[in-house]
């Protein structure tokens, strides 16, 4: 240790920090997504595949001015990249150079490479400024690079997981010298801008506390230096947010507040998303009953124990913790106020809740920054820094170095099997949106029209992500669109045309339709029967004008097509596949009680008893088919099911597969006589993995569906 315990002063020092991030990126994530044509990992998630699509769309898009709008992803509906998490720091830079990248490009796998070697840079940073001893700087770095609430974005919300910004502002506002502070905020600021609005609203906060600290506190700065930085920062940061796109007229955001918030106990939750845990020593269910995803600040085991070690020398050192404080007041101030909107007006303490009301123009206004637990970040790394700096100040630097060594292998330990969980999602991805349109109308059609349009038009459609996958792969410009903030103006107006074009009769020739259920029947009656196709294909109503008269389009068989006689309850074809993913058009529409969110590959039941409704289809079935997956493990060997159609028991089966299950359900007569199908199933031996000793979760599971079909 003595080797390398000298002053950072070594001319190699500077590559630990780089080495680190680059090292703890191999093992976190793995060097996969780094290949720009990967892109399977990405549309394999729904925020990511928002992030991606919005990035797809964009590169292809024309020059605008501002520069971040995005006029194909949504066409009527469009806005500009910001409101597709597509971080326009990176698609501004690489969008010139489109033609150049090849097909498909994503640029997220460097982003999350920057992220960790950033991460572990600005660490190195902060943790110099209260030592230079290299052993203490490398173990310190390393328990605030292995930072639980930065790993638990990745494969989530990618453009979140750059917390660099959170600790370069750290370090901008406790660094002795504050030479060049104009110029390093007005950088910082509005390139965390360009990342995520939500680091911004943190850092902004900071900058501005710190300020005043400058000021009224430290004395540092004069009123004309203020008004200067705040000039230079605000000009350059309205600057970049206009050229990004921030200034569209869109819903702030009315709702959600209150939701996405933080639990008093979560620095010691390891619980995370879904049923993931972050430490392998304990659990606190409690908590996590009453915790959000977005919630998760979990400090880890190794960070932990440094602030247990520190505590007595923050209480005999408390003269000092009170003069930081006193330097720093507004800062201080800050970091509760950051705490207090985290914790939202619905405040958790473990397993209790207890709410505050607000008049509808505060939480409204709240609002637009809903998922208020993230704000906590800030706290979280002063958090971590003042164990760190108080160990360091209050024992030898052998005993220091020891502690922290110990306590970073603990910390990377502790998360592993939650990390490790996450590196095998994003190297291991599941189904992707586009894999169902299969027949090939879909391929064909991508040479003969410019735009897709769904009708009716809405934010966040049913499969929004198949059809923007599909305009993005062949340049085509959609309204299939997911944004964070829309235009509800643009929405109504979008659909005042549709219904103009439908009580006109003339519609678009270069833009094929998809059309819900419901609208079918209206286009059944105005389009032109001799030169226009209403079919369905991977079921999905498809209005294509001119198809028919098109001598280079492909023939349509007379079984795909839909006709006027037949009622829009009845489009369901013989042998066509129900998908119930959460890429399959009617998983929320037919699921009823009982079951999960949808999947990729499916949706699990959660109780004793769950239900489907489905239409009939077009031609009297004689069965139907049910593929499905068992959840059998450990002691379970086998799942009991019951099916009941309307009311009367029709099938009893035992799944003794983990995987590859097919029930066939038989179909009388009397089961006909209605428009759609009320499917009871029962289930015996449904479970819990928390019952079995195979995992946390406490949701009883039996079957999860995958694809129903009548034959």
């Amino acid at each position: 240790m003595s080797n390398l315990s000298q002053p950072s002063k070594t001319p190699w020092a500077h590559l630990i920090p780089i080495l680190m991030g680059l090292a703890a990126f191999g093992a976190v994530v793995g060097l996969g997504i780094l290949n720009p044509r990967n892109v399977s990992w990405l549309l394999a998630d729904f925020d990511m595949t928002l992030e991606y699509l919005g990035w797809a769309f964009y590169r292809y898009g024309p020059w605008t001015l501002p520069i971040g709008l995005n006029p194909h992803f949504g066409l009527d509906i469009s806005s500009s990249i910001i409101y597709s998490n597509s971080m326009p720091l990176f698609a501004m830079v690489f969008k010139p150079f489109s033609s150049l990248l090849g097909e498909p490009f994503q640029f997220w796998g460097i982003w999350i490479l920057l992220c960790f070697v950033l991460q572990a840079w600005m660490a190195w940073l902060v943790i110099g400024l209260i030592t230079r001893d290299l052993w203490i700087k490398t173990f310190a770095t390393g328990l605030l690079l292995f930072s639980p609430p930065m790993f638990s974005q990745i494969g989530f919300h990618n453009s979140t997981i750059g917390h660099f910004p959170i600790l370069a502002a750290i370090y901008l506002i406790l660094r002795a010298n504050q030479n060049k502070r104009v110029l390093w905020w007005s950088i910082l600021l509005p390139c965390t801008l360009m990342i995520h609005p939500y680091t911004f609203a943190m850092l902004v906060a900071l900058w501005l506390a710190d300020l005043m600290d400058k000021l009224f506190v430290q004395k540092k700065l004069s009123i004309w230096q203020i008004i200067v930085e705040m000039v230079c920062v605000f000009s350059t940061t309205l600057f970049m947010a206009w050229q990004a796109g921030y200034f569209m007229n869109v819903s702030p955001g009315e709702t959600g507040f209150g939701m996405y918030r933080m639990n008093l106990l979560a620095l010691f939750d390891p619980s995370g998303f879904d049923a993931a845990n972050w430490s392998f020593l304990y659990s606190l269910p409690s908590v996590r009953n009453n915790n959000n995803y977005e919630g998760f600040v979990y400090l880890g085991l190794g960070l932990i124990t440094v602030l247990l070690i520190s505590l007595p020398m923050m209480v005999s050192h408390r003269a000092k913790l009170v003069k930081l404080l006193r330097c720093h007041i507004f800062i201080f101030l800050c970091l509760i106020c950051l705490t207090l909107f985290a914790l939202s007006n619905n405040i958790g303490i473990g397993p209790w809740t207890f709410s505050i009301p607000l008049t509808p123009k505060l939480f409204s206004f709240a609002s637009i920054l809903r998922a208020s637990a993230r704000m906590f970040w800030p706290v979280f790394y002063v958090i971590a820094f003042a164990g760190i700096y108080f160990l360091i100040r209050g024992y030898s630097k052998k005993i220091a170095a020891s502690i922290l060594g110990i306590a970073l292998v603990i910390q990377m330990i502790d998360t592993s099997g939650a990390w490790l969980e996450i590196k095998n999602k994003i190297n291991h991805p599941g189904a992707q949106p586009a894999s169902s349109l299969s027949d090939p109308f879909w391929a064909d059609a991508a040479k003969h029209y410019k735009n897709i349009v769904r009708v009716p038009v809405w934010n966040e459609q049913a499969i929004w992500e198949k059809f923007a996958n599909y305009a993005a792969q062949n340049q085509l410009g959609t309204n299939s669109v997911f944004m964070g903030r829309v235009d509800q103006q643009k929405i109504e107006r979008s659909n005042q045309k549709i219904q103009a074009l439908l009580a006109q009769g003339k519609f678009d020739p270069d833009t094929l339709y998809i059309v819900e259920d419901n609208f079918v029947p209206q286009f059944s009656k105005t389009m032109n029967p001799k030169t226009d196709l209403l079919a369905r294909f991977n079921e999905i109503n498809v209005f294509a004008p001119g198809w028919l008269s098109c001598p280079n389009c492909i023939k349509i068989n007379e079984s795909a097509q839909i006709h006027s006689a037949i009622s829009n309850d009845r489009l369901t074809r013989l042998g066509e596949r129900i998908d119930l993913s959460r890429f399959g058009k009617y998983s929320k529409v037919y699921l009823g009680g009982g079951w999960a969110v949808p999947e990729n590959w499916g949706v699990w039941s959660l109780d004793k008893k769950a239900s489907i409704t489905l239409p009939l289809p077009s031609q009297p079935p004689k069965k139907l088919i049910i593929d499905a997956q068992a959840f059998i493990g450990g002691a379970q060997t086998s799942q009991d099911v019951e099916i009941w159609i309307n009311g009367a028991l029709q099938a009893k089966t035992t799944l003794l597969k983990r995987f590859g299950n097919e029930i066939e359900v038989p179909l009388p007569a009397s089961a006909l006589n209605a428009e759609k199908l009320k499917i009871d199933f029962l289930f015996p031996t449904a479970i819990s993995p928390k019952a079995l000793g195979i995992g946390i979760d406490g949701r009883p599971l039996a079957i999860g569906l995958e694809v129903v079909r009548y034959e």
